[in-house]
């Protein structure tokens, strides 16, 4: 019956899946409230920014997740993820999109840690069902590290008031999921 209560924390994609559709459809509602008083939960960020953010690091990234931690269990034979594992990688994302949507409030410290721990969290799960297999998808770890390392270079660059390192930072991220998804393709 214990399982039965969790069975969203079964499967990978359950969480993620789920989690994606919701913050998408709340991001959208708060871009629309946001955009026309040229407000942002962070006053350092722009508002375009921060939807930008949130839509590669909150939408996509949790969109990633899901299919990572479904599919790389079946390509490789391994058993899936589930309990507690999942929910610690889904508390350290819903973590950081609340921090991120009431920004200043948060200790800056605390959004780096809950922001930044979120994809090394699904790598470090993935990389030994990888390696034990030799699953010629391996290279995909190399593309989710070029992902974080553009969270990482924006989060800095927001931080340190470089406005245009943050652009380019989530454009390089976005390219990072194009070739995530060529490579997948």
């Amino acid at each position: 019956m214990a399982n039965k209560r969790f069975v969203i924390f079964a499967y990978g994609f359950r969480p993620f899946f789920l989690l994606a559709g919701l913050h998408a459809a709340g991001s959208i509602a708060a871009w629309i409230w946001l955009l026309p008083r040229g407000a942002t939960p962070m006053s350092s960020l722009p508002a375009q920014l921060w939807h930008g953010h949130e839509m590669i690091f909150g939408f996509i990234a949790a969109a990633i997740a899901g299919f990572m931690l479904t599919a790389v269990p079946n390509w490789t034979g391994e058993r899936g993820f589930a309990g507690r594992p999942l929910v610690v990688l889904t508390m350290t994302w819903l973590a950081a999109r609340v921090g991120f949507s009431i920004g200043d409030s948060v200790p800056l410290g605390m959004l780096v840690i809950a922001e930044l721990a979120f994809l090394p969290g699904v790598i470090w799960l993935l990389t030994p069902l990888f390696m034990r297999s030799s699953n010629r998808n391996w290279p995909l770890l190399l593309v989710l590290f070029a992902f974080w390392c553009g969270d990482a270079v924006f989060v800095w660059a927001v931080f340190a008031n470089q406005v245009n390192l943050a652009g380019h930072a989530l454009r390089g991220s976005l390219d990072a999921v194009l070739i995530l998804i060529t490579i997948i393709g």
